[in-house]
């Protein structure tokens, strides 16, 4: 399949308005990690029993949909899918802004974050037989490779890019594994520890980065005035099912195996306790139940509306998932000390979301959303529009600026027919032209506000090579 792929001009009103609102908001989350460096982690919710709060639970949903997003793909750069190919530099450029956003996550929670650097110098003053340590190989390896690849991509280099898809899947499956190990293998807390967790947190990885590529591709293809494939948008729904499929079932073998273990007090109260309904409704409501019936129900995942909904879904979904793993996961006390404090010392953790951490939350999702579209602006990532869909967009706003002044003409043609007196007819008549041709700037200026949508096409000069 030969594509020229094109950037957008991004000069629309809902463009504009789009980038200010969203550079709103991450001024406003940079206001709120100004507040927490200045007044320390006490800004957060978080207590001794609950270390870790939203910025945690952001940094594991954003990794993993980063890495679900860098594998698909190469569906088509590996795989050689034909099918998925105008999507695939999208899914790449997601891939880098979602793994900019998690490295920003990561410096919201630090205490000194100054000191960031300190997680880069491997092998020097890291201990690197800790997986936070090993996690910081991965995931600075991980945007090097995510870039060096769409650069590559670019370039064109058939035989380059499918070697370097495969170092680029590898490594995100690393990436996403490495992130499951920091749970997985801490043995002190009952809920977090499991053998298969890496691989439960790999499958979620997909599972979300898949259906977060779904949700992107349909409003983007849409706000730029490209048509929709069908057949493309079922597919991937397909798909979805069976990493849904895989999901859950290494959720239950998880499940399963910890109420099977005689220490199995957490895990309990993670399924029965005051936060089950988070498990419940989101993790299996909105992650299987609800995507599920859509995607197995033959008329609806036949549908683009409600693919995007079970797509949707999941994305909500899982990020409950994270949030529930990292804070009612650390709530459950450890069995150290007999008592009724919280803590170590026997009594349930509590934890409160606070504004800072919330607003640094949304700053930094708004932060990713801007790069994304300040990167359809500035690469070639979107494919060319064809002919019949740039016929089809001229159609929809055409049509009433041609049709109001041919009226108006037709009405002044007819007040100009040669007569000696102008009968009864004619008067209403030319009124009536007269009253057109007055309503047609009005119509003009009706049609204004939807022209700029042009806008979002692409621009006829910036077309990448085919390939």
């Amino acid at each position: 399949m030969d594509l020229n792929f094109v950037s957008i001009r991004g000069k629309s009103r809902n463009y504009r308005i789009s980038v200010v609102v969203l550079s709103v908001l991450s001024l406003i989350g940079l206001a709120c990690f100004a507040i927490s460096y200045v007044q320390g982690h006490q800004t957060f919710g978080g207590s001794n029993t609950i270390p870790w709060g939203m910025p945690v639970t952001l940094l594991i949903y954003l990794i993993g949909l980063s890495a679900g997003s860098l594998i698909l793909s190469t569906l088509t750069y590996v795989f050689g899918k034909e099918e998925y190919k105008p999507i695939a530099r999208m899914a790449v450029l997601l891939a880098i802004v979602l793994i900019i956003g998690a490295m920003i996550a990561i410096i919201g929670d630090l205490g000194r974050p100054e000191k960031f650097w300190r997680l880069f110098m491997f092998f020097y003053l890291n201990n690197m037989t800790s997986m936070f340590a090993v996690n910081g190989v991965l995931y600075g390896g991980y945007l090097v490779i995510s870039v060096v690849y769409l650069g590559i991509i670019f370039s064109g280099n058939q035989k380059l890019c499918k070697r370097m898809g495969i170092l680029a899947i590898s490594w995100a499956a690393l990436v996403h594994m490495g992130t499951g190990a920091i749970f997985g293998f801490v043995a002190a807390r009952e809920a977090w520890f499991s053998p298969i967790k890496p691989l439960e947190f790999l499958a979620a990885a997909i599972t979300s980065g898949l259906a977060l590529l779904i949700v992107a591709t349909v409003l983007t293809l849409k706000a730029t005035g490209r048509d929709l494939r069908k057949d493309m948008i079922t597919s991937l729904g397909r798909l979805l099912v069976v990493f849904i499929a895989v999901l859950v079932g290494l959720i239950l073998i998880d499940k399963l195996t910890h109420v099977y273990s005689p220490h199995r007090e957490a895990t309990m109260f993670l399924l029965s306790g005051k936060f089950c309904w988070i498990f419940w409704a989101f993790q299996i409501g909105l992650v299987a139940v609800v995507p599920l019936s859509i995607l197995l129900n033959p008329r609806l995942k036949k549908s683009l509306k409600w693919v995007f909904v079970a797509a949707a879904s999941v994305v909500v979904g899982i990020f409950f998932e994270r949030y529930y793993l990292v804070i009612p996961g650390a709530a459950y006390p450890q069995h150290y000390y007999p008592g009724h404090i919280e803590g170590v010392y026997g009594a349930v953790g509590s934890f409160s979301l606070t504004f800072v951490e919330i607003f640094l939350a949304i700053g930094i999702i708004s932060f990713i959303t801007l790069l994304f579209l300040l990167g359809l602006k500035y690469m070639n990532v979107l494919p060319e529009k064809t002919e019949e869909e740039k016929a089809a967009f001229k159609l929809k706003s055409a049509p009433l600026e041609v049709s109001a002044p041919t009226e108006a003409a037709e009405v002044a043609e007819a007040g100009a027919a040669p007569s000696a007196e102008p009968t009864p007819q004619a008067e209403p008549a030319a009124a009536e032209g007269g009253e057109q041709a007055e309503a047609s700037p009005e119509v003009s200026e009706k049609l204004e506000p939807n022209t700029p949508q042009a806008d979002m096409t692409e621009e006829p000069d910036k077309s990448a090579e085919g390939g």
